[in-house]
Order: C-alpha cells, then structure tokens, then sequence
C-alpha cells in the first residue's frame, strides 16, 4: 500500500533525488524529519522524494513504542526523549502542550522531565511529529511516499543508484537509502521456533495475550532485563495468574531508577583522563583500564575502598537486592549508577577508544553489569516485580541457557541439574548483532550476501562513524546505503538509546543533504 503526500507547487527543477527511509521507527522517523528540515533550510535546488518503507500498519510509533500496553513504560526518563537533535526536553514540552489529552487519558502521568510516562503516549508524539512533517513536506514541494510493505532485497546499478524490492514483489528505485530496520529478533533456541507454544520475541505483545489464554498456564521468559520485564508485565497486567519465570545465563534482574536523577561530578573516570592515560602509556586502551578508573572514582568519592566482592549480585536472593535497591533510589541512590548515567555523553566517545578485541571482552564478560546498572528499571516496575515475587508468581533461575521440548512441554535445565517446566515460552534474551543470522530482516542478509555491506568482527555492519555511511573494505565507490540504531552494534554502544539516535540522525542527515544540491 503506498500513500502519497504530493506538492501541489509546479515542478521547477528537471533534475531529481530519491531518498529510501527503510523503517518508520523512532529512529527512521528523526532521519526523516531532519532531512526534510535541512532540505527546506538549505534551500536545496534539486527535487527531492523521499520513500518511506514500513511493514508494520502505523508510520512513527515503531515496534517499541506501539505495544497497545499502558503498563510499557520508557526505560528512560521523558526529559531526554525529544525527537530532534539536542532538544531533549522537546517531549516534556509537548507533554505540557497537551495536557489536557494526557490528564484524560493518563490521568498517572507526571509531566515532568523525570518522569517515565507510557510508551505509547511517546508513540502518540512520535506519530504526530511524523504527521507534522509530511504535511511541511507538501508545503514546501517535497514528495513523500509511505509504502507499506517490507523491503526484502535491493540491487545496485551501474550508475550506483539502487532498486528497491518489496515483499510484494513491488520495484522502487532510490538515489540513497537509510537502513533504520530497527531491533531483530534473538536467533537463539532456534530449534524450538516451531513450536506453537514458543515465542522468539515478546512482540508484538498482542500476540501473547491472543496465545496466551489459559490465565493459570505457565510461563517461563527467557531473560531478566528490561525486555524480559516488558514481557512480564504484559502478562500481570493482563489477569495473568500462573507462574511466571525468569530462565536467564545471570539470572540478574535492572537496578531501580531513582525519582529523580543527581548530578554526579567525575574526577578520575573521564574522557579526558581515558585519552591522557592512552598518551602517556603509549598503548591502546584495555578494558580492565576502564575498570580500575571506575573503582578508582568509586572509592575516592566514598573516600575509602570499597568491598567489590560484597558489589556482586549472582547467586544472591534478587527479591532482597531489590527491596535494597528501592530503599536506595527513594533514598541516597545507588553511586555505580549515578557514575555511569554520568557517563551518559561521553561513553561512545570512550567506546570509540576501545579496540576490536576489548570491545569483544567487555560485550562477553562486562555488559550484564554495565547494563543492569545504566540501564535501569523505572520505580513502578521494580515495585510491581517486588510484588509478584513477594507472592511467588514469579521466580528467577540464574546460570542456564538449556530448554528442550518434550511431551508437550518445554523442559528448561540448569547447569546444577535442577528441572523446570513450562506450558510457554517468551524469548526475550536480546536482538542477535550477527547479521547472517537476522532472519526477521531478510534485506540485510540478502544484502550481506551481495556483498553491499560487509559485517563488523563486534557486531553488526560496517559504516564511517562520520557519516554514517555504509562502509565496505572491497568497494572503491561511495555506497549508497546508510545506516542507523541496531545495525551498528559493532561500531557503537548506546543503539537503544533514543537520544543517541536522534544525534545519530542528525550527523548522517547533515551527509546526506550533501548529496541534494
């Protein structure tokens, strides 16, 4: 299905540019937003068209922010979730505009910079920013296309321009082309995908509730982070009442976020410390490099050392380190986590700094624990966890990646031999980064095999951190491709984060217009 915002002004210019957006997300829609605002305030001479691919049925919202679920809250807190580059608070400010709307609607959210409203309220400002700017698009003679199908393949001519292929068998020609496909699916347990009963990914989460029907069946989810937690909490929220559990390699579940965020001054963890030790030893920088510099900022705040083997969480009772970590977000808050939020705009220049193989290091050994602490769950959903675990619905088992199929149940194995069961299971373990095995975004393996992109040793696909364009070590013409958010796992570290993206948005926009003159 294809739907065309037209320009009613004449023609003026006989030569054209075609930009491709696959995937109208959170991410794909701020390229496209700042596209067409570079392209008006550049006063570009050419006729610029931009087409924009989405298989879902909603253009803007995405799979994250269109659950259908007042229970999915942002991870993140609502002062850092504007849609334009370097305007965080934008969000907030059209929370305040629309106040009304949201007090009759979500009469318990807080409009509040700290707050974490409902995902799909930010869905809602999402789609109406998309909105907004296909109709300043027409105004100003920008022909947009939204095409409703999944782009499945592409072919280079060779006068470097692309074809465009659909999963209806539709052809789509396009000068350039941003890759904005979003998270993949988990390509683990692979051998239980056809099974009815299993699920590789929690979403959409119309999906469980439409399976799920027997509201004492149990569940087992597969993980214990912040998707594991969204998969629960469409469960409870929805009458569930069989047991839920938690089958995970850590069996750690997210700190708590506290209210309200405190700003916290680094003396020994900052960038221009990290680029002052790399000078002065002459080395490249190693991972264990970065963790001495966070204990070493740790302990001098506390101005004492600081017991680290008291710090682990594995093996420990995870209803009592939750109840202590709400105690410490409603309290004097949790100093690991305020270092790393502090840490918020200069990690990627850090992580830029880190060579392949210490990248390698820390996404085996250290990002659970980076991630249970950045990335943190809002205070509503540690409360809601405490409550079902208080009450025994919920159980988390740590060490074990082991489920099988059998008898008609699914049989999840831990390392020390103990046996659990299940009626379902939810995948919830993460978005594989390896692209041959992103089968749920058949464009990008296709592209693989022609040899378009070429695949990072971290972790997703190649580009110039500069541009954001497509990078391939054996092509000697620019690619035409861009990418953006998941598809960079390898080359960068915040791709969930909605903020980073936006200023992602931003650099590969600013080259892109470049190109329309």
């Amino acid at each position: 299905m294809c739907i065309q915002y037209c320009s009613t002004l004449d023609m003026k210019h006989n030569e054209s540019k075609t930009v491709a957006i696959i995937g109208a997300g959170a991410s794909g829609t701020a390229c496209f937003l700042q596209l067409v605002h570079k392209y008006i305030v550049q006063r570009a001479a050419q006729q610029l068209r931009i087409l924009i691919f989405e298989k879902r049925t909603h253009f803007g919202e995405g799979l994250a922010f269109g659950t259908g679920q007042e229970g999915h809250l942002l991870n993140t807190k609502a002062g850092l979730m504007g849609i334009f580059p370097h305007e965080r608070m934008h969000f907030v400010q059209w929370m305040h505009e629309n106040q009304d709307m949201i007090a009759r609607k979500y009469p318990q959210v807080s409009v509040h910079p700290d707050a974490y409203p409902p995902r799909m309220l930010f869905g809602q400002y999402v789609q109406e920013m998309f909105a907004a700017y296909c109709n300043l698009a027409q105004k100003q003679g920008i022909i947009v296309d939204l095409i409703r199908a999944e782009v499945v393949d592409a072919t280079l001519t060779k006068d470097n321009k692309l074809i465009l292929i659909t999963d209806e068998h539709q052809s789509f020609k396009a000068d350039y082309c941003i890759l904005a496909t979003g998270n993949t699916a988990s390509n683990s347990f692979r051998k239980l995908q056809k099974q009815a009963n299993f699920f590789s990914s929690p979403w959409p989460s119309s999906r469980l509730l439409k399976k799920i029907t027997n509201k004492r069946a149990s569940v087992s989810i597969v993980g214990s982070s912040l998707t594991a937690i969204d998969a629960l909490i469409t469960l409870i929220d929805n009458g569930h009442k069989g047991p839920i559990s938690f089958f995970s390699l850590k069996g750690l579940l997210p700190r708590v976020q506290s209210p309200t965020e405190i700003p916290y001054q680094r003396k020994v963890l900052t960038l221009a410390n990290v680029r002052k030790h790399i000078r002065e030893k002459q080395n490249p920088l190693r991972l264990t490099d970065l963790i001495r510099m966070f204990r070493s900022e740790a302990e001098s705040f506390l101005e004492k050392p600081l017991d680290w083997v008291a710090e682990e969480r594995e093996f420990r009772d995870q209803l009592q380190l939750l109840e202590e970590d709400i105690a410490l977000a409603t309290g004097k808050q949790c100093l690991l986590q305020n270092i790393l939020y502090s840490l918020r705009d200069e990690t990627y220049a850090i992580w830029k700094l880190l060579p392949d193989d210490q990248k390698l290091l820390f996404l085996k050994w250290m990002k659970p624990y980076f991630d249970i602490n950045r990335h943190a769950m809002p205070m509503e959903n540690g409360i809601k966890i405490q409550k079902v675990l208080h009450a025994g619905q919920l159980t988390i088992i740590g060490n074990t990646d082991d489920i099988r199929w059998k008898n008609k149940r699914f049989i999840l194995t831990t390392e020390d031999g103990q046996v659990n069961e299940a009626d379902y299971v939810i995948n919830a373990s993460g978005p594989t980064v390896v692209v041959k095995e992103m089968i749920d975004q058949p464009l990008l393996p296709q592209l693989l095999k022609k040899g378009y992109i070429e695949e990072h040793p971290v972790g997703g696909i190649r580009a110039d951190l500069e541009s954001l364009r497509v990078y391939h070590s054996k092509r000697k013409r620019l690619s035409p491709f861009y990418v953006i958010g998941h598809q960079l796992a390898g080359l960068q570290l915040d791709i969930n984060a909605l903020w980073f993206n936006v200023e992602q948005a931003d650099i590969l926009t600013n080259d892109l217009i470049k190109n329309i003159r």
